[in-house]
């Protein structure tokens, strides 16, 4: 028989499978067994985890070119946070008699009486043909995470749609969502 014929052969197989020494030796087996252990504490305050409240404010109606919306107060603890989400929408429409306007969309996020956040949108020297009118829209949004002290907080979203050689400027839709969460 060659050498690749004696490879190859079931009996090659068959006898490892067969003889268990060939397999190789059977290791003793492990008692179970336990470590000492201490004294168990007492069980401290549970408190809730992850999302503790959601409040939000939502509006859609036209408003003037300054408006607020505020949320009612929100009670922070200690080890809390407050994910805040505001966002509008202003909309613009030049002079039509003039060929260039400049337009400003702001929002100040504000904790109490300090601004926290201030997001801006601006364009300015916009060039148009005479005797046309040009529609702009703003979309402005901001999220921050707020880390106050333990205590109870008033948000505000101050939003304003100015320019310069506008018709018309009004902010749409508005929104502030605060999101308290336990760490």
């Amino acid at each position: 028989m060659s050498k690749k014929d004696e490879l190859n052969s079931p009996g090659i197989l068959q006898s490892a499978a067969e003889d268990p020494i060939l397999i190789g030796p059977k290791l003793p087996t492990i008692p179970p067994f336990t470590l000492p252990t201490g004294q168990t504490g007492s069980t401290g305050v549970t408190k809730p985890t992850g999302i503790v409240s959601v409040i939000f404010r939502q509006i859609s109606t036209p408003a003037p070119a300054s408006i607020n919306l505020t949320l009612p107060a929100i009670n922070v603890e200690v080890n809390q946070i407050v994910k805040l989400e505001g966002v509008f929408r202003s909309d613009y429409v030049s002079n039509p008699s003039l060929t260039e306007f400049s337009v400003s969309s702001v929002l100040n996020l504000v904790r109490d009486v300090t601004i926290i956040a201030i997001q801006v949108e601006a364009q300015t020297n916009i060039q148009k043909p005479a005797n046309t009118q040009a529609h702009l829209t703003h979309n402005v949004s901001v999220i921050w995470v707020d880390i106050p002290p333990p205590g109870t907080y008033v948000y505000c979203l101050n939003m304003s749609a100015s320019g310069v050689n506008i018709s018309t400027s009004t902010i749409m839709d508005r929104n502030l969502t605060a999101t308290v969460i336990s760490i």
